[in-house]
């Protein structure tokens, strides 16, 4: 695509939301990784909690119950953390791998975008965690250096998942793609914070009703969340090289 491509960024809002209403199961990862990590909240976290306590109970009585509970607790709590990360790292590629295949006129597939970044998931949980504590580093001196470093890496992970980067050049080549392409790209980030603010008047909005108002804020946030994907990977993808 052209420079003049690339700087069209309500385009790419355009396009982006024209593929996801094309191909709907473009929603589906960030959505089954919900189900999924409610599905672990009790089974994972009230599974160790309960073993922590019978364990605890059966070598100190009451008080060993209580500090098996807590131990299980704390055990539950960090294996849930991990769980959340590993399964929202793999939806976040699933739906970068398939918004390109939607983007270039090809039915997305589930299956095989998965197979597409467990083939990757080194690199991608790597590359991940680079630029996590990077940002993380920027954040504690002043909060704005953190800020610039995300924006800089913001595509790191298309870089890996789409162009076959490794972890560290994934990084480099997000550098080297925003640093001369920041115009449409603050663009970009200016329109995600604009379309996730409307989302979450809309969440608060439909959460007030019991049960289907949550499942109703899920739904929204894992629309808009493969939405921006796409509009990221189409204008990554329409960006100019140097």
């Amino acid at each position: 695509m052209t420079s003049d491509a690339g700087s069209d960024v309500v385009g790419h809002f355009r396009e982006g939301f024209s593929a996801v209403k094309r191909h709907p199961i473009l929603v589906l990862p960030p959505l089954a990784v919900h189900v999924l990590l409610f599905a672990l909240l009790f089974f994972i976290w009230g599974g160790t909690m309960g073993m922590g306590a019978l364990m605890g109970g059966a070598l100190g009585g009451g008080h060993g119950a209580v500090a098996g509970g807590v131990a299980g607790f704390v055990a539950g709590g960090l294996l849930f953390a991990l769980a959340t990360m590993l399964l929202s790292l793999v939806a976040s590629g699933v739906v970068i791998v398939m918004a390109r295949d939607a983007l270039a006129g090809r039915e997305p597939a589930v299956g095989d975008a998965v197979g597409a970044v467990v083939r990757r998931i080194a690199d991608v949980a790597i590359a991940s965690t680079l630029v996590t504590l990077l940002v993380g580093v920027g954040l504690l001196l002043l909060v704005i250096p953190g800020l610039v470093v995300g924006f800089l890496l913001i595509f790191t992970l298309p870089a890996v998942l789409l162009d076959g980067a490794g972890a560290v050049d994934g990084l480099k080549k997000s550098f080297e793609v925003v640093k001369a392409n920041v115009g449409p790209v603050l663009g970009f980030v200016v329109g995600a914070i604009l379309v996730a603010v409307g989302a979450t008047l809309v969440g608060a909005i439909v959460r007030v009703v019991p049960l289907l108002g949550v499942l109703a804020q899920a739904a929204i946030n894992g629309a808009v969340l493969s939405y921006l994907t796409v509009v990221g990977v189409r204008l990554y993808q329409a960006l100019p090289r140097r």
